[in-house]
């Protein structure tokens, strides 16, 4: 069992960190580059073909997006919809005022409790997902990152894709962060289920637990 997050609907475009709703829910922030794939995974995700478009209008794509999920009426969490890395320079001295507003929302953001990280399946993690990696870990703060795109690669592809990204983010693992990768496919509509818990799980852990992992068996020898 997971929420329904057909339940989601666009609430408000924020410019600046002022604008921003009153951080009263939990709060899941989507990101990657502006061609990863991460309207389309929301738009599946909540199963609504248009809803990650509903507040975009040309000239407009500097915004944080914010939509609601309702339960029974209730307004329950919020997912947020992080412009295609317009944070670019995060780790730079010379930023623009949206880039500090950007940065300023991922770390320090009370109700934040994850980012989705979108990737293209076929590039990997590239300098700018490393950056965000970076920018986040200073709270410790969740990351999923989903691989978009998974049909594009043969079955061995995505083997080797998975493999190499966890490899690339067992550092922040090993400093504590929870960092966790799984495939997706909007097209094939595999990886949602994953892709449901683990956002349930961080709006209500003790109501929707991840499954434990068994620890690795070590090679029996002769």
């Amino acid at each position: 069992m997971t929420l329904n997050f057909h339940n989601t609907q666009f609430e408000t475009s924020a410019s600046k960190m002022s604008e921003c709703p009153g951080a009263i829910v939990p709060e899941i922030v989507f990101a990657g580059r502006s061609n990863a794939g991460k309207s389309t995974a929301i738009n599946t995700l909540c199963k609504q073909r248009q809803l990650a478009y509903a507040s975009k209008t040309p000239g407009r794509t500097q915004l944080l997006n914010f939509f609601t999920l309702q339960l029974q009426g209730q307004v329950i969490a919020r997912l947020v919809d992080l412009p295609g890395y317009g944070f670019a320079q995060l780790a730079q001295t010379s930023q623009s005022a949206w880039d500090r507003e950007l940065g300023g929302y991922l770390a320090e953001r009370g109700s934040l409790k994850g980012c989705v990280l979108i990737v293209d399946s076929r590039r990997g993690l590239q300098e700018l997902d490393l950056a965000l990696l970076d920018w986040v870990s200073k709270r410790q703060l969740a990351v999923h990152i989903v691989l978009s795109k998974s049909d594009k690669l043969t079955r061995q592809e995505q083997i080797l894709c998975k493999r190499k990204v966890e490899s690339q983010v067992k550092p922040y693992v090993e400093l504590g962060q929870a960092v966790s990768v799984q495939l997706w496919s909007a097209l094939k509509k595999s990886g949602i289920e994953a892709l449901e818990l683990r956002l349930s799980h961080w709006i209500s852990p003790e109501q929707f637990p991840l499954p434990e992992v068994p620890p690795a068996t070590k090679p029996v020898t002769s």
